[in-house]
């Protein structure tokens, strides 16, 4: 299976002007924004901030992952490569609310900028954010991506913006558009979105977000994961991906063809089975009292001094250990209501297994955008198909 590492291999010597900017592209700056670069990048090109990555003692851990491969190739893919850097902003933030935040701007020719958002990092202030994301329909980062597009629209006044991002970056660029003014919203060309997460029925069925709907496409993988979380009334397409399941979050691990990405047949059973399993999950425990024992389990971990997901990930045993004595320091109703959550979680996955969905008898389930009536499908995300149409009010405001 060729991705998109192969795509900056075939294709990276072809300007924009030849080939125009793409989805491939697109997931591109989407997993480029995560680098480690900040603002005393702007003004370089992307291939010369990956020559001073390469000089690092810390990037020969990268160099048989696709970050290193990515740094690699990219001074010798001009299409990318010579792309220049027109802002990087970083914010990591525990007050007023947990904010993990960076995106960046980079041009593709004097007339169309791309604005890349980045998505969770290992921070545990960015998976404090993602929890709050599940049970919140509009969380403070989102507000700080909209502000940050009105901000480089002020300062770019003349050029036509793409709006990218992967996993929360991709639902901040969603969010975004639909979030700023008129005068900037006609500026947007499109907002992609890689397995990014979906929203809230009160965020898709604001006038703001329906009146740029159709400038919205999501991409996610066969066994998305992250990508079922919340629903998708945009358009909404189903790539092929051979990689582990937990491993298709990655869009460099996704199938592509020259120019595009292979589109799969649908979803995998596994992830359908998931997007049962977290529909359950959301109806199960009250939203305040997730939003309670999540934010006593933060406080706990901030205690414990674990400000890294990988000091509980890296060694097993280690982290198990450092995680129960995180639980156990909780109030006996906190630990019993978080242990309730993984547990409740757990049970869904176990209880869905035994829908007929590996029968591949899908066309009997309940096709809808609105998790309160059913679980989430994504392959005709398009209200032309006669099968599958967007909810009646949402429809009638569309038209």
């Amino acid at each position: 299976m060729a991705g998109s590492l192969d795509y900056l291999r075939w294709r990276g010597d072809l300007s924009f002007k030849e080939k125009p900017f793409n989805s491939i592209d697109a997931a591109l700056l989407s997993s480029i924004v995560y680098l480690p670069a900040d603002a005393s990048a702007v003004g370089h090109t992307l291939g010369d901030v990956a020559k001073q990555l390469r000089l690092l003692p810390s990037f020969q851990h990268q160099m048989h992952s696709e970050t290193g491969a990515e740094v690699l190739l990219l001074p010798e893919s001009p299409r990318i490569g010579d792309m220049k850097i027109l802002d990087w902003t970083d914010r990591l933030e525990k007050e007023p609310h947990p904010l993990q935040f960076t995106a960046a701007t980079f041009a593709i020719n004097p007339q169309t900028i791309v604005i890349a958002y980045r998505g969770t990092d290992g921070s545990m202030i960015g998976w404090n954010e993602d929890m709050r994301m599940n049970y919140l329909p509009e969380i403070y980062g989102q507000n700080v991506a909209a502000e940050y597009l009105e901000d480089i629209a002020q300062k770019f006044p003349n050029q036509r913006i793409y709006l990218v991002g992967h996993s929360k970056g991709g639902n901040f660029a969603q969010y975004a558009l639909s979030a700023v003014k008129p005068d900037i919203q006609d500026r947007i060309i499109k907002a992609l979105s890689f397995d990014g997460l979906g929203f809230f029925r009160k965020v898709y069925t604001s006038p703001g977000f329906i009146q740029v709907m159709s400038k919205m496409k999501t991409y996610i993988p066969q066994s998305s994961i992250f990508g079922a979380m919340l629903d998708h009334p945009e358009h909404t397409l189903v790539v092929k991906s051979n990689a582990a399941m937990r491993n298709q979050h990655d869009p460099r691990r996704w199938s592509v063809g020259r120019d595009s990405f292979t589109l799969a047949d649908g979803l995998t059973a596994g992830s359908r089975v998931i997007r049962h399993a977290l529909i359950t999950f959301n109806r199960s425990i009250p939203k305040s009292d997730r939003g309670e024992s999540f934010s006593a389990l933060f406080e706990a971990f901030e205690n414990a001094d674990i400000n890294e997901l990988h000091q509980l990930t890296r060694n097993k045993l280690l982290g198990t250990y450092r995680f129960g004595r995180i639980l156990m320091s909780l109030e006996p109703d906190e630990r019993k209501l978080i242990t309730q959550i993984f547990s409740n979680i757990w049970d869904s996955y176990k209880n869905n297994m035994t829908l007929p969905l590996k029968v591949n008898n899908y066309e009997l389930y309940p096709k809808s955008n609105d998790s309160n009536k059913g679980p989430i499908f994504y392959e005709f995300y398009d209200s032309k198909h006669p099968d599958l149409k967007l909810p009646s009010d949402v429809e009638q405001k569309l038209h």
